[in-house]
């Protein structure tokens, strides 16, 4: 017999291959076996295996991906606005001192000779300035700024000098002709290197910010150097007052009143009182106190004090003032654009106010008052709150309300010329000239800050903004020619209807200027 089989061997089972499952594998086309395992646990080695979200990794690269969204967005919150040049900033400071000298000594000045000796000559030099207005691009293009500026401070300072001395009067003529040849580029040069500091300020929000900030700090220099102009001619009346006069040694031969002021009754019931003032020559004398006038000597040192500042303003305008030329005007569009016609008429009006509170207010409300010790006075009120008024009205039209300070700025002025043409000067009134002449220059600041806001700027502006000049300076030939020839009323009448003229026309430009910056947003 065989041998046995061994029971224990045949008990065990035998192996059994693993569990497998016959697959397609899209990407090799072709079947393979993958463990079961590996299908329960959804393992497929042809997908790539991501990292579990709620990891530490995962977590980690989350983190630092909030850390830097924050930190660039703490730096968009914190990123200054690019500074301007420093040396820009210092040149044009200088440019803003050098103007407030040129201002102490020209702006008292006109009014000075204005009202002492009539405002032929001033008007002469006005007029020689509207004429050359419109070419003052094409100068300023040719010659550059420096050389505008320091021509026309030096030519200031020369025919301020010229009234130190014992000049002819076809001389003086002379001067104040060519004198008026620089008027109109030296305004020019003066705005245009303002445009030429927003430059540098960055994009096109921050330059408009930094060119109204310009145009202020030089609207201010010129202010400052009126009030300074003023402090000195007040110094000067107390230092060398003329000797006191008998009112009828100084009384002109013209004057039809007896004596000056008539008594109170008689005074308030004379109703020929403009007839008997008009004209240059119709003011009687009232230099009978011993601060009303300044004596000969006075006056030459007054005089050449003004000269010397216009001096120092030369190389002051040498170092401040840009060396390269100006680009050139751009004159294709000149009639078409619409700030040539419209702002004309203020224009027109801004030049007719000015000359009249330069000339015959300070003459008739001023000297014909109290003397010299009063018009002084009403120039420094005029000087002050005009650069308060400048400063504050900058930043209320910068914020859009120009259509209220319009409408205000025209009531206010209105109501002050209507109160001048019923008021009647008296020597107990000494104070009222220089609360008028207050008012009167915070109104004519409000012109000029709205008229500046809308003309100057943007693309070619210098061509628009000669002619407004020439419209300025001719307003300025008018109200000097008329402080010999017509009465203050007639003069306060010719300015009312100016200003009706000018307010039309100037919202009419703000209207169309407003509409010509939302059509883009429209057509969006």
């Amino acid at each position: 017999m065989g041998s046995l089989p061994d029971l224990t061997e045949r008990s065990r089972p035998p192996p059994r291959p693993a569990a497998s499952r016959t697959i397609s594998d899209p990407h090799r086309h072709r079947t393979q076996l993958i463990p079961v395992s590996t299908i329960c646990k959804k393992e497929w080695p042809w997908k790539k295996q991501n990292p579990a979200r709620g990891g530490p990794a995962s977590r980690r690269r989350d983190s630092v991906a909030s850390s830097v969204g924050a930190a660039s967005v703490r730096r968009l919150i914190n990123r200054q606005p690019p500074k301007v040049n420093p040396l820009v900033v210092r040149r044009f400071t200088l440019l803003c001192v050098s103007s407030a000298f040129c201002a102490t000594g020209f702006l008292p000045f006109t009014a000075f000779v204005g009202a002492e000796a009539g405002g032929m000559a001033l008007a002469l030099m006005h007029a020689v300035a509207a004429v050359v207005a419109p070419l003052s691009p094409l100068i300023l293009q040719k010659t550059g700024v420096r050389v505008v500026i320091s021509i026309g401070h030096a030519l200031v300072c020369v025919l301020v000098t010229g009234h130190t001395v014992d000049t002819p009067l076809p001389v003086l003529y002379i001067l104040y002709a060519v004198c008026g040849l620089t008027l109109s580029p030296l305004s020019l040069a003066m705005t245009a290197s303002a445009t030429t500091f927003a430059q540098h300020a960055g994009d096109e929000g921050r330059r408009k910010v930094a060119l109204r900030r310009a145009l202020r700090a030089l609207r201010a220099a010129q202010d400052a150097g009126l009030v300074a102009g003023a402090l000195l001619m007040g110094a000067a009346l107390m230092a060398w007052p003329d000797p006191a006069l008998p009112p009828a040694a100084t009384a002109p031969p013209n004057v039809t009143a007896p004596r000056w002021p008539p008594p109170e009754p008689e005074y308030f019931m004379e109703d020929d009182y403009e007839e008997q003032t008009c004209g240059a020559a119709g003011c009687p004398a009232t230099q009978s106190a011993a601060t009303s006038a300044l004596s000969m000597e006075g006056r030459r040192v007054l005089l050449a004090v003004w000269a010397l500042l216009a001096f120092c303003s030369i190389s002051l305008g040498v170092f401040g003032a840009a060396s390269t030329p100006s680009p050139p005007p751009d004159t294709s569009s000149i009639l078409r654009d619409p700030r040539t016609l419209l702002g004309v008429p203020m224009g027109l009006f801004i030049g007719l106010q000015q000359g009249f509170i330069y000339t015959s207010y300070i003459k008739w409300y001023g000297v014909c008052v109290g003397g010299w010790a009063c018009a002084w006075r009403a120039l420094l009120a005029a000087g002050a709150l005009q650069t308060l008024a400048a400063a504050t009205l900058s930043m209320a039209a910068a914020r859009g309300r120009r259509r209220a300070l319009a409408a205000g700025g025209a009531a206010a002025h209105a109501s002050l010329m209507l109160a001048l043409l019923r008021w009647r000067a008296v020597k107990t009134d000494l104070a009222l000239p220089a609360v008028a002449a207050a008012a009167w220059g915070a109104c004519a600041a409000l012109w000029d800050v709205l008229q500046s806001g809308i003309c100057i700027g943007g693309p070619g502006w210098r061509g628009p903004w000669s002619l407004v000049l020439s419209a300025r300076h001719l307003g300025l030939a008018a109200s000097c020619a008329a402080r010999q020839l017509l009465c203050a009323s007639s003069q306060l009448l010719a300015l009312a209807a100016a200003l009706l003229l000018a307010l039309a026309s100037h919202i009419t430009l703000e209207i169309h200027v407003r509409k010509a910056a939302e059509a883009p947003r429209h057509r969006s």
